[in-house]
Order: C-alpha cells, then sequence, then structure tokens
C-alpha cells in the first residue's frame, strides 16, 4: 500500500501527488500528472512556483460552492486553466466551509448531540451516500472524469475546502477506476486525518471559545476529519443502487471499458517487459 506523498508547500498543507499509488495489475500512477488538495487559498508565490513549474500543473479544478469561493478565492495562477465545477450546488453542513455552514454545523450537533448515536458519524455518512443519489453529484463527478479524459499534458489539481469530502470522493472513484484496490484506497482517504490535525485543532480552538462543551467539540472533530465509514457509505450506496461499480462508472461516470482503458493509459505508466 502506498498513500500519496504530500507536497512540501509552503502555505498548503493538504496537497498531494498521486504519482507512485500501485495499481492492480502492478503499475503505478505517473508522477506529476494528478493532484489532490485542499483550498489554494493561502499559496505563497513559492507554492505557484513549485506548482506550475516542478509539477507542471496546467489545469485546476475547484469543486467548492459560489459562496465558498467567494470567501477564499484561489489565486490566479499564469498558464493554467481553472475550471469550476462545484460538487454540490448549495450549503452542506460538514461539508461546505463557509460562515453560515459553521453556524449551521454547531446548531445541528447540539440537537444530536443526547440522540445516542455518533451524531458525527450518522450525519457524514447520509451526506456522503446523497453525493451518490443526488442527480447534480454526478453529473459534475462525470464532468470532472471528462476533464482527465482530455488533458495532453501537465497536471491536473482538484480541490473543495478542506480537501477531504468532495476531493476524497473525487479521489477515491479515480483510484478505483484506475484499477487500485480497496486497501490502498482507504489508506489514501484517512491520510487526510494526519495532514488536517494541526489546522483542525487550531479550529477547534477557535470554536472553543464560545462553545465550551467538550463533548460538543469532540463530535466537531470527528465531523471536521475523515472515518472509513464515510467513504463505505459511498460504496454501499453504489452497490445498492448499480450493483457494481463497473456499472456506476459507465452509466454515471461515462466511462465504459474503452474509457476506462484510456484512463489507465493516459496516467498509469507503461508496465516493465
Amino acid at each position: 500500500m502506498k498513500a500519496a506523498d504530500r507536497i512540501p508547500l509552503e502555505g498548503l498543507y493538504n496537497t498531494r501527488d498521486l504519482g507512485g499509488i500501485e495499481a492492480s495489475d502492478g503499475r503505478r500512477i505517473r508522477p506529476h500528472r494528478l493532484i489532490r488538495s485542499g483550498q489554494l487559498f493561502g499559496m505563497t508565490e513559492g507554492d505557484a512556483r513549485v506548482l506550475t513549474e516542478g509539477y507542471g500543473l496546467k489545469t485546476v479544478v475547484d469543486f467548492r460552492t459560489q459562496r465558498e469561493k467567494e470567501e477564499s478565492p484561489d489565486p490566479a495562477l499564469k498558464g493554467v486553466d481553472h475550471l469550476e465545477i462545484p460538487i454540490l450546488d448549495e450549503l452542506s453542513v460538514g461539508i461546505t466551509r463557509d460562515r453560515e455552514s459553521e453556524k449551521g454545523m454547531l446548531k445541528l450537533l447540539t440537537e444530536r448531540l443526547d440522540s445516542g448515536v455518533d451524531a458525527a458519524a450518522e450525519y457524514m455518512q447520509g451526506l456522503y451516500r446523497s453525493m451518490v443519489k443526488q442527480e447534480y453529484c454526478r453529473r459534475q463527478y462525470r464532468r470532472f472524469f471528462d476533464v482527465l479524459l482530455k488533458q495532453e499534458e501537465g497536471a491536473v489539481l482538484w480541490h473543495c475546502s478542506a480537501g477531504k469530502d468532495r476531493a476524497g470522493v473525487g479521489t477515491a472513484y479515480l483510484l478505483w477506476a484506475l484499477g487500485v484496490p480497496d486497501e490502498t484506497v482507504y489508506e489514501d482517504y484517512r491520510k487526510v486525518n494526519e495532514l488536517t490535525r494541526g489546522a483542525v485543532e487550531a479550529e477547534l480552538s477557535r470554536i472553543r471559545e464560545r462553545v465550551p462543551d467538550e463533548r460538543l467539540l469532540e463530535c466537531l472533530r470527528r465531523l471536521m476529519q475523515v472515518q472509513d465509514s464515510y467513504l463505505r457509505s459511498v460504496q454501499d450506496e453504489i452497490m445498492e443502487d448499480y450493483g457494481s461499480l463497473d456499472a456506476f462508472f459507465a452509466r454515471e461516470m461515462g466511462l465504459d471499458e474503452g474509457a476506462r482503458l484510456r484512463l489507465r493509459e493516459k496516467y498509469l505508466e507503461t508496465k516493465a517487459g
């Protein structure tokens, strides 16, 4: 197993090159072609040089809502196409990272805290399932695959706000389509907790000033990071609705056998021998 390596940047903490991840057939993802990330707001000039000159960045795909983009806009990068493909068409508490979402998140968890269930897990599993069930979300991820299939050279970077949910599901779809085994997909998905831990704790410290309830803060922590059960709910929903990942990719992502073959030829290294 091998999760994506973090690109050492000054202002971005969850930007990773998928290069080197191994598919089931033994081939590895080509380096400097596929990059997952959190938001690019906060990128330094040095970071921009690393991505454009060092990694050959040519396309940025922004999965965020309009409100998120207005509050934390992406920087303009010379020679880089910027595409807006919002996965959600409106605020979603726990996923979108705008000010209004934060208020809703606190209200929601306060209401559910005494329900006797893991409020964060229950809520996030429902949100992840909705990304499979909602036609709008499926259509937007299909647009993402269209971009990947048309990319001829250089790297594609996709991001949401934290780089964990919308980018996490999009990355899982891509890795599954490239033939990467489940254990590696989940290892890469979980790595977000390690890379975002500092930012999450800083955010919780800020919230603690006005919300001193430690149970609520712990629930928020689980909401702001990932659990395997969140991503597994995506697989469960796909199996219930389509019977297999292959059927889902063919029907909803525009990835029939030929398209998946082109995707693998484009992003997997040629097998030695």
